[in-house]
């Protein structure tokens, strides 16, 4: 069985738009898990108004906003131990899945090569691709590299530098650029945390995502453990979502500079802590129970 875990935080008519599509699709009997993460604007009541009646929806909420992973695990660990899942589908409430056969084509690929963990391709309104993430997954010298760049930005944006040094190097801050890659197997990269997609092997084994972070890095550290462990994962090129990039944070944060500098912040604290992980020997597996 197959469930769809969506994490919710204030903004109702996003999380609608993912609901939605995944009803609109060929889902058969799977279930739709929709963890709220302690909003306070009533957005949680409406959805629950909305849905109420379909048997198949469940919704949980959080006391307080818990993070990305935290946030998720609560409805990892119900959709584990109360539903029964064997998959679960971890979106974020601004993706779209309307690939009608997703979960036909993704019961085929893994029949073809069982994996621990698959990313689809996941596009932009604009055109862009999310995945692969990473080409290359990140080792302790890396993490240090990573830290260091946004120690080093963070500490030029307050100072109103940050936009000069941009400039002067043509720098348009796009990151997301159109995706030739075609399906990787047994990747080694970095699969993009928006949708994230766990088989009956995982689901088994571990509880979820690594906890430890509030906001950052989460995907970084699961495909590190992954790859530590010996266990395959999968970029699916068949499988395809379509993401609308940060729409929760912006309308959280309207100001740009200040929104960027928030998620550096929270950058900075997520890779100390995957550095402490990097460090870990055999039990490394342990931080995803």
């Amino acid at each position: 069985m197959v469930v769809y875990l969506i994490l919710h935080y204030k903004n109702a008519d996003v999380t609608e738009q993912c609901i939605d599509a995944l009803l609109s699709g060929d889902i058969g009997a799977a279930h739709i898990v929709v963890v709220d993460n302690a909003s306070d604007n009533g957005s949680y009541e409406a959805l629950i108004e909305k849905y109420k009646g379909r048997e198949r929806i469940h919704f949980l909420k959080n006391k307080e906003n818990l993070g990305y992973a935290a946030g998720n695990n609560v409805g990892f660990r119900f959709a584990k131990k109360e539903l029964g899942a064997e998959w679960i589908v971890l979106l974020n409430n601004d993706v779209v899945i309307e690939q009608k056969d997703f979960q036909k084509v993704l019961i085929q690929e893994y029949e073809t090569v069982p994996f621990y963990v698959a990313g689809p391709d996941i596009v932009t309104p604009q055109g862009g691709s999310q995945n692969p993430f990473r080409m290359n997954c990140p080792d302790k010298k890396k993490i240090v590299r990573c830290l260091v760049h946004d120690i080093l930005v963070l500490a030029l944006m307050r100072i109103g530098l940050q936009q000069k040094w941009k400039r002067f190097f043509s720098y348009d801050g796009s990151i997301f650029q159109p995706n030739e890659v075609d399906t990787i197997r047994n990747f080694q990269g970095v699969l993009h945390g928006s949708c994230l997609i766990f088989s009956p092997d995982f689901v088994k084994k571990f509880n979820g995502l690594y906890e430890g972070t509030f906001l950052y890095c989460e995907e970084e550290i699961l495909c590190y453990i992954l790859k530590r462990l010996g266990y395959n994962y999968s970029y699916l090129k068949s499988l395809r979502v379509i993401h609308r990039h940060s729409v929760s944070m912006k309308r959280e944060i309207a100001d740009e500079n200040q929104r960027k500098m928030q998620e550096i912040r929270r950058r900075i604290v997520s890779y100390r802590k995957f550095f402490r992980i990097a460090g870990t020997g055999e039990k490394i597996g342990d931080y995803l129970m």
